[in-house]
């Protein structure tokens, strides 16, 4: 075991690696994807460089997040060690016997899904890790303008030791809750890029709105975002009649037509 070390681990760019020779004073990069199933796609891999021995990188990856795009990793393990569980974690199991890529490299993804950790969960997915710090985005942050700073601590670290075997990661409820909440509020907010008549939370209340009345496709969801805004003063049906989604609707144009015409006429 060695004293805390710091990484940054950048998300892959076309220019990333003159960047880092430029401004670098010994990049020495690894490469995450390098001795893993995505090995054919090294050349697209997020790098490891060290922190300390690259000041400059490390003051701009501060000072400049949206330009130097990714997380920075602390820990008292060997780099080894360390690069060896940071490649574990980017399999995981869900579903059952489907298996996917987990792009937590990006802070995008970190923001969703580190905090949806507990106690238990946060030991099994940071591992040696002591702390990863990120500038939190999250799509919603992105629409307010509240991106800032965060620290995910992991006070077992010191503890950790490697596992005598390398068992499948899988995640539980609340990381599938959380990621698909990501490509929720993604979706919203190219939606809510569109126009300039609602904010982002009254827009998120008339998507769970949509969801909630079994409009699932993107087509149908933003006809029902569409709707909802230019009646956003008008409440919802209930319930909507079963049908295809574009009866349903178009029952709920109407009904929202006729409830403005009727408060109209009682103005």
């Amino acid at each position: 075991m060695t004293d805390l070390q710091s990484w940054l681990l950048l998300e892959y760019a076309d220019d990333l690696p003159e960047r880092l020779y430029r401004l670098g004073e010994n990049p020495d990069p690894y490469r995450l994807f390098d001795e893993t199933e995505l090995e054919p796609y090294a050349e697209q891999s997020p790098l490891l460089i060290s922190a300390a021995q690259n000041p400059s990188i490390a003051a701009e990856f501060f000072a400049q997040p949206n330009d130097w795009v990714g997380l920075k990793v602390d820990s008292t393990q060997s780099l080894q060690v360390v690069l060896r569980h940071l490649r574990h974690i980017l399999f995981v199991g869900f579903d059952g016997e489907r298996k996917g890529v987990l792009r937590y490299t990006h802070p995008r993804t970190a923001s969703y899904f580190f905090p949806s950790l507990d106690s238990t969960e946060l030991v099994t997915w940071l591992g040696p890790i002591c702390a990863l710090s990120w500038f939190a985005e999250t799509w919603r942050d992105s629409a307010v303008e509240q991106a800032e700073w965060v620290n995910q601590e992991n006070p077992d670290a010191e503890q950790w030791r490697v596992p005598a075997t390398s068992s499948a990661l899988f995640l539980g409820k609340g990381q599938t809750e959380a990621l698909q909440r990501q490509q929720t509020e993604k979706f919203l907010f190219h939606w809510w890029q569109k126009q300039s008549q609602l904010s982002f939370d009254q827009a998120f209340a008339y998507l769970q709105e949509g969801m909630n009345s079994e409009f699932y496709s993107a087509d149908s969801l933003s006809a029902y975002l569409d709707i909802r805004t230019t009646y956003r003063e008008i409440a919802a049906p209930a319930t909507l009649p079963s049908g295809s989604d574009e009866a349903r609707l178009s029952y709920l144009e109407q009904s929202l037509k006729g409830n403005a015409t009727d408060k109209e006429s009682y103005a």
